[in-house]
């Protein structure tokens, strides 16, 4: 079976080129995408930073998890892919708030963004605060949704490391950034009916993503942080696993 966009946030909730439009309002209840039968065409949205949308730190370009999963996708269906288009922000990163165009009129949309959002800095301060996530994150997925109406979104959640500890709103009691980032974007994707999967645990696990320093694709080496190719495919089997894809 594979699944609409409300039954996979029911799932979550009980397991834990367009220009871009006003906030609006979220998907219907009345109306609930799902994919398309197999076979037919389907149109396969992305959009991202250097993890989702450009691979940068795969070994080759067959290997970002995206088109892992684009692959995987065109044995079932006859597949179009369509990019939405990024700018990169002042630290030279792609952020919620610098995507210059979504895609549109897609069956599936994988988005990739907001671990920079949550880990830039500059001069040893991080660079977005919550408020400046939310917004930007509710600006964006409403988009997404309004230019993607019968799509099954689905969001992949910040990258990065889990201990880190942060001050959340001037409290004496420190939180894990990334964990309180991915719960902020969440909001904003559950309002609008899109699908978050957290892979932050995926960093956890060092293989995928040392060691630092071997070729990579588009002329990049492994730096340590970016999933490698191991990081790509667990991302990869996370999403395609959560679509139940055939």
């Amino acid at each position: 079976m594979i699944l609409d966009r409300r039954t996979l946030l029911t799932t979550a909730a009980l397991t834990a080129s367009a220009t871009l439009l006003p906030v609006g309002a979220g998907v219907p209840a009345t109306h609930v995408p799902g994919l398309v039968a197999p076979g037919l065409p389907l149109r396969y949205g992305v959009l991202g930073d250097s993890i989702t949308g450009r691979g940068s730190f795969a070994s080759g370009e067959t290997r970002p998890w995206a088109a892992l999963l684009q692959a995987r996708l065109a044995k079932t269906w006859q597949l179009t892919r369509v990019n939405g288009a990024t700018s990169r922000d002042e630290q030279g990163v792609t952020c919620l708030g610098t995507v210059d165009s979504v895609p549109f009129g897609c069956d599936l949309v994988v988005v990739g963004l907001g671990s920079n959002d949550c880990l830039a800095q500059r001069n040893g301060r991080y660079v977005y605060t919550p408020r400046d996530t939310y917004a930007a994150a509710r600006t964006l997925f409403a988009a997404l949704a309004a230019a993607n109406p019968d799509a099954v979104i689905v969001r992949l959640g910040v990258w990065g490391d889990r201990s880190v500890q942060w001050t959340a709103g001037g409290s004496v009691h420190p939180v894990s950034r990334v964990e309180y980032w991915d719960e902020l974007i969440g909001e904003c994707c559950e309002e609008n009916g899109i699908v978050s999967v957290p892979c932050a645990d995926l960093y956890s696990r060092s293989a995928n993503r040392l060691p630092a320093g071997r070729p990579a694709f588009g002329g990049y080496t492994t730096d340590g942080y970016h999933p490698n190719d191991a990081g790509h495919e667990a991302i990869y089997r996370r999403v395609a696993h959560r679509l139940r894809l055939p």
